[in-house]
């Protein structure tokens, strides 16, 4: 069957079959033509896109002319037509995505790679993305009718970068979820998130000192506040996560061998050594034993989980920039790198199990490499300047 391609803004043209009664193809102004079959009394159906359903095929992988057959017989002995066709939807097509993270909910939040389940601090986050971003839109969509088309459309409603990248990857962590457990079977989504940017934030070797000086001497001021300057000291000193810190319990403090041994990290149940200079060794030695946390919370049933207060604090007293505390992390890096340390012990030193995460720092690496290359180059050209010493006394 031929069929002409409409002109713009005309009615798609259609094409029935001469010698099938109810079978046809029906071509859109857009180019794309498509096989249907439409039985009488009943209303036309789809059968799929020409060009990629073949016109005929063997019994195990039928064309369009063997359904539209199927469907025609079925409908002339009052059986259901896309039962006939393979296409009568199964309890699986029904599936919502907020469906799935009902399940996922009631599984206890496995992770999708590797064995266990997520952190509660990763799961707030996750459980408050969900319910402000995903729940009421994309959320709603059956699992099945939820293309690469239908994200994008859906993350171009969220405005800011960084939030569309960690959405997208609940998603597809969410679609891949229901298709391990058999409870939907997703479309395949390739959308990726955008690349890390490049970390700006950095705080100049002089400025970390006088931070640090202004915590210490804060610390000193106030007494029943140590534990929340000490918290920031810590960090400051060994690039550790806040989270690390805050939640770190005094039997994971090996001050003989001054490291802290925890028995989990962000991105493992393995759990990772952080090393401690002379004076981070100091800090802890100097904090009292309340209770199994190193810095309990003021109610002293639990451990810190925010020292934005004392952060504040702690800038304007030392009169720097206000970045991130997550910024000191970053600029613990930057310090490592400026002064020789390679990226792969930056890595080790961060905690970082995949050596891209600290691709992020290569910029700095190239600029420390420049900066030595300027070194080397005034050693080697010291003849320069010697030549021109002697022009001078000649003349």
């Amino acid at each position: 069957m031929k069929v002409t391609l409409p002109k713009k803004g005309e009615r798609p043209n259609i094409e029935r079959c001469s010698e099938v009664r109810g079978f046809g193809v029906i071509a859109y102004e857009s180019g794309r033509r498509s096989y249907f079959v439409e039985p009488s009394r009943t209303p036309r159906r789809v059968l799929g896109i020409v060009g990629i359903l073949h016109f005929e095929g063997p019994a195990d992988d039928p064309g369009a002319l063997n359904m539209a057959k199927a469907a025609l017989a079925a409908a002339r002995l009052g059986k259901n037509t896309d039962e006939a066709i393979g296409r009568k939807k199964s309890p699986k097509d029904k599936v919502t995505l907020n469906d799935a993270w009902a399940k996922y909910e009631e599984l206890g939040y496995p992770k999708v790679r590797g064995d266990g389940n997520k952190r509660p601090s990763t799961l707030a986050s996750d459980s408050d993305r969900w319910k402000r971003y995903v729940e009421k839109t994309i959320g709603k969509r059956r699992i099945g009718d939820i293309s690469e088309a239908t994200v994008q459309n859906w993350l171009d409603t969220i405005t800011k970068r960084g939030q569309r990248d960690h959405c997208l990857v609940l998603v597809k962590s969410i679609l891949s979820f229901a298709d391990q457990r058999k409870i939907a079977e997703p479309q395949r989504i390739k959308l990726k998130p955008g690349k890390t940017k490049k970390m700006q934030n950095f705080y100049a070797p002089e400025d970390l000192i006088a931070l640090d000086q202004a915590a210490a001497d804060l610390a000193a001021e106030q007494p029943s506040r140590l534990a929340v300057f000490s918290a920031l000291r810590l960090i400051l000193r060994t690039g550790a996560r806040a989270g690390e810190i805050f939640s770190l319990r005094w039997q994971d403090a090996d001050l003989r061998n001054a490291k802290l041994i925890l028995e989990r990290d962000k991105t493992s149940d393995d759990g990772r050594d952080v090393y401690l200079d002379e004076e981070a060794v100091k800090i802890l030695q100097g904090l009292p034993r309340i209770n199994k946390w190193v810095f309990p919370s003021e109610s002293k049933r639990g451990h810190l989980t925010t020292v934005q207060g004392a952060w504040e604090e702690v800038v304007a007293k030392a009169g720097v920039r206000r970045f991130r505390i997550h910024d000191l992390r970053h600029s613990f890096a930057s310090a490592a790198i400026n002064n020789g340390v390679s990226l792969y012990v930056v890595g080790k030193l961060l905690g970082h199990r995949q050596a891209t995460t600290t691709q992020r720092y290569a910029h700095l690496e190239d600029e420390a490499a420049r900066a030595a290359l300027g070194k080397v180059s005034s050693v080697l050209s010291p003849k320069a300047s010697l030549k021109d010493e002697m022009n001078e006394s000649a003349a």
